[in-house]
């Protein structure tokens, strides 16, 4: 008799400890430093959820690299070797051609936070090719992203047309390729993670990159002059790429815990991009980082480029990508763009209060997701 019911003192034990052996372990893998914004952003995504749901997730957040790399990323997902993971879809032009297509319109937005909500309608309610090629390559997009507007980081200063010949620039897709070949510059693709050692060793002197970069991705110790030339946003990609065996593996309840969030970690992520830009600017003088203002013909340049590289991206889409009617998928992205730009105007500076930033997501585009069927 004392032995049952000491065993029962036991079990009653054993079964009040179980909800934190009950909360379901998230792995993210982040390929970008500890202090970048998309970082940091996840790193934020986890508190923020670990605080709402207390006994539901266990997040371990791998920053660095120190998971998996920019390409293996994918297949880690797939593989489920991580559940979470940030994806540059510039590193898979041949497996995600739809991708492409909204990379491909990188000049059309001038302001990261619009493009990031017209990514996130896009690909999540408006592009069901998108899905179909997610699907097919092991993935579940739960948002998309956008890094600040870019600019020309380089070793020597590039302020006219003539001065981009023979330089040997790093791009982040097709649309800037076909840019720094239009100026005889030679456009060089290797990941972000790798701009530093690149230029550092003088395989490339020019980077495509927001000014935060010089910081995020230590490129101020190689590059210290900048051209502002408005040279859009990289938005094909996503910073809560998932695994589909992990999300499959949510129940109904979990699914809505999980993406409580989302959108504040957007929000989030897109404000700490404008953040590092204004610290960098900021600390100029500091840097010894200096400034260049594009002469009126190299904008003007980009402006051009910009009009007639719309009637090409159609082209490439459909002759070499084999995307049918690429035109109807342009007209519904350019309006999304248009119509984000419009939306988040009035919220403008985000980056002093996020929350109707994150609430605008949350209305626009997470309220009409059936989370117990998405991505179906």
């Amino acid at each position: 008799m004392r032995l049952t019911k000491t065993l029962t003192i036991l079990a009653v034990a054993v079964l009040t400890a179980t909800p934190a052996l009950a909360e379901k372990r998230v792995t993210v893998s982040n390929w970008t430093s500890p202090n970048h914004a998309t970082s940091r952003g996840h790193a934020a995504f986890a508190e923020m959820t670990e605080a709402e749901f207390p006994d539901a997730f266990d997040f371990k957040v791998f920053a660095g690299g120190a998971l998996l790399g920019p390409k293996p990323t994918l297949s880690g997902l797939r593989d489920g070797v991580a559940d979470v993971g940030l994806l540059a879809f510039t590193y898979f032009r041949s497996e995600m051609p739809y991708a492409q297509l909204v990379a491909d319109m990188a000049l059309l937005g001038d302001d990261h936070y619009a493009m990031a909500g017209a990514t996130t309608e896009f690909v999540m309610l408006n592009c069901q090719p998108c899905q179909d090629e997610f699907a097919k390559n092991g993935m579940v997009t739960l948002s998309g992203i956008s890094t600040a507007p870019y600019v020309l980081l380089t070793t020597e200063p590039i302020v006219e047309v003539a001065d981009m010949k023979g330089v040997k620039v790093r791009t982040g897709g097709s649309v800037w390729d076909r840019w720094a070949t239009r100026l005889g510059a030679e456009p060089v693709n290797v990941p972000s993670s790798e701009m530093y050692d690149t230029m550092s060793h003088g395989v490339v002197t020019a980077a495509v990159q927001p000014i935060g970069a010089l910081k995020g991705h230590s490129l101020i110790e190689v590059a210290k002059h900048l051209t502002a030339l408005p040279l859009g946003t990289y938005h094909s990609g996503s910073i809560f790429a998932i695994s589909p065996k992990f999300w499959k593996s949510l129940s109904a309840e979990e699914r809505e815990q999980f993406t409580a969030k989302l959108p504040e970690a957007v929000a989030q992520s897109e404000v700490n991009y404008e953040t590092d830009d204004l610290t960098v600017l900021d600390e100029v003088a500091d840097l010894g980082l200096t400034v260049h203002e594009p002469s009126p013909e190299f904008l003007q340049d980009l402006v051009d480029f910009r009009t007639s590289d719309l009637e090409e991206i159609a082209r490439i889409s459909r002759e070499e990508r084999g995307i049918e009617e690429p035109e109807e998928l342009i007209a519904t992205y350019r309006a999304l763009i248009e119509k984000w730009h419009g939306l988040v105007k009035p919220l403008q500076p985000i980056r002093d209060n996020p929350q109707p930033y994150a609430d605008l997501l949350r209305q626009e585009v997470y309220s009409k997701i059936d989370l117990a069927t998405y991505p179906n």
